[in-house]
């Protein structure tokens, strides 16, 4: 009986430290939006946030984020059970492995976004970044524009594993 809830204290600690941080987590939505915000006009009535959390190596800690604007009348059998508000836009958490996520943001009224009603044209731009068990990032794609959102991540207080390399040398933001 004591193994079992040393092994319950055990479970729970690991699995708090592949969690990423709630100040973290908003912080790096607030950087993908203003990122997003300087090439082109975000239409928070017609654009809903899509973000993904994925523990990719549950024993050693490592999990990853996903991030992305989706065009309402392009999405089409894109899975979701809640809407949640953040700073003004529609968010939802397709494919999440994590529901502890769902906790660090205000649910509103439940709409399906599923209206795709022609073929997708736009330049799809989504943020992927990977974490160690240390909550450190440790790797950025697209790669292309890497350096020039770990320059805005790190604006933001986020840290970057000692093992992270720039892979692309452009740094325009």
């Amino acid at each position: 009986m004591k193994n079992f809830f040393l092994f319950i204290l055990v479970f729970l600690f690991t699995l708090n430290k592949s969690m990423i941080k709630k100040q973290d987590l908003h912080n790096i939505i607030k950087s993908y939006i203003e990122y997003t915000s300087k090439s082109r006009k975000i239409n928070n009535k017609n654009e809903i946030l899509a973000i993904s959390y994925h523990n990719n190596l549950k024993d050693k800690g490592e999990y990853s984020v996903d991030i992305s604007f989706f065009k309402v009348q392009l999405m089409e059998d894109i899975h979701y059970k809640n809407v949640y508000i953040f700073d003004g836009y529609k968010l939802i958490f397709p494919d999440n492995d994590c529901k502890e996520i769902e906790k660090m943001f205000v649910k509103t009224k439940y709409e399906n976004f599923n209206q795709k009603k022609s073929i997708i044209t736009d330049d799809f731009r989504n943020w992927h970044i990977k974490f160690n068990d240390k909550n450190e990032i440790t790797f950025i794609s697209p790669i292309a524009t890497s350096k020039c959102i770990k320059t805005i991540l790190e604006s933001k207080k986020l840290k970057f594993s000692e093992t992270y390399k720039d892979l692309f040398p452009s740094s325009d933001c």
